[in-house]
């Protein structure tokens, strides 16, 4: 899924610089695998493992500041940076934030916490460091978890050459960011119920701030939820405490921005957008019913992070057929009546699961 992902990135922004985008997306996808294949037979020496890591943040950094310089965000078919930008002109002009629209007419569809985070970029005037953030956030999963050096240093790379990466930080995107929160969020999770003090309180603050950011992010939660009710690791009446506090927070997210404008809000809300945008709700709901088949599916707690990567890639691959039922292929994939961004979504739980598997890899 990591290399079919990459692949379609390649095939498609490559198609418009040559004409022989398949078979040097090919190409580049072999040498993927091949890298991916043989990674244990890739190492450093140990005593320079740390060095070459703070020299591969060091020389992303300048890469991003040069990238961010050279390439103008108003010159890219990419609108993620103008939605954020047109939600806090709308708010800091007393004006509706979901009637905002960007330079390229859409309207702003995440839940409010999205741009809540999204607030200290936007008041520099560089949302393209908001994307580079998803890099650091995902290096520190991994030294949360507590990954060697090695395995830390390998995937890294390997995350800073991959299409969809260059695509997020040359397109100002943060959807490896936002899914990168919620992968934290899960193994944070699970590493706090394994204790006797759950930390109910701060756990609900937590999903809730981040179920505020894209509503697809409810299927990781109700993946792990499920394992962990099912493993015992949690009574039902502590994850009901927990849902009501997220449920609490989630909507507390909303009264800054639709104070004085309630009946504004049920004209138009991310709910609303989401709904039109993508997929009718109808299905929505039938991927959401579907991701309950982790009852039965996660019979560990690895397997978390790979069926939350499958559910979430569900929706989006639905959308895609859906749009190309009605649509065609061309216009759905290479005219962008579906967006290719969205398949993003489930790659840091994807990652995190080869990564949570390298030991089995190494002893097979």
């Amino acid at each position: 899924i990591f290399l079919f992902i990459n692949f379609a990135f390649l095939v498609k922004y490559l198609s418009r610089v040559t004409a022989y985008f398949l078979v040097v997306s090919f190409a580049l996808i072999t040498i993927f695998y091949f890298v991916l294949k043989f990674r244990n037979k890739i190492s450093v020496p140990k005593t320079s493992e740390k060095v070459i890591i703070y020299l591969v943040f060091f020389l992303f950094l300048v890469g991003s500041g040069f990238v961010f310089n050279k390439i103008p965000v108003e010159t890219l078919n990419v609108d993620r940076w103008s939605v954020i930008t047109s939600f806090w002109d709308n708010f800091f002009n007393d004006e509706y934030v979901y009637f905002a629209n960007s330079t390229m007419g859409n309207p702003p569809g995440p839940m409010p916490f999205y741009y809540i985070l999204a607030l200290p970029f936007y008041a520099i005037g560089e949302l393209g460091w908001y994307s580079v953030v998803g890099f650091f956030i995902f290096y520190f999963i991994l030294k949360f978890s507590e990954k060697s050096n090695q395995i830390l240093l390998f995937f890294l790379l390997l995350l800073l050459i991959s299409p969809f990466y260059l695509w997020e930080i040359v397109t100002r995107s943060n959807i490896f960011l936002n899914a990168s929160l919620v992968l934290f969020s899960l193994v944070l999770l699970l590493k706090t119920f394994q204790d006797e003090n759950k930390k109910i309180f701060l756990n609900g603050i937590l999903i809730g701030l981040l179920l505020s950011t894209r509503n697809v992010f409810v299927i990781p939660y109700i993946v792990t939820f499920l394992f962990v009710l099912k493993s015992k690791q949690i009574s039902f009446r502590e994850l009901l405490k927990i849902g009501v506090i997220s449920i609490i927070v989630f909507i507390a997210t909303f009264l800054p921005f639709v104070w004085n404008h309630f009946s504004d809000f049920f004209i138009m809300n991310p709910f609303i957008i989401q709904s039109g945008f993508l997929m009718p709700t109808e299905l929505s709901m039938i991927c959401v019913l579907i991701s309950l088949e982790a009852f039965w599916l996660c019979k560990k707690g690895n397997d978390i992070y790979f069926f939350s990567g499958v559910f979430l890639l569900l929706p989006i691959v639905i959308h895609f057929i859906y749009q190309i039922i009605i649509h065609g292929f061309h216009e759905t994939f290479f005219n962008s009546r579906a967006d290719i961004s969205y398949f993003i979504l489930c790659l840091p739980f994807f990652v995190y699961y080869i990564i949570e598997n390298e030991k089995v890899i190494l002893k097979s």
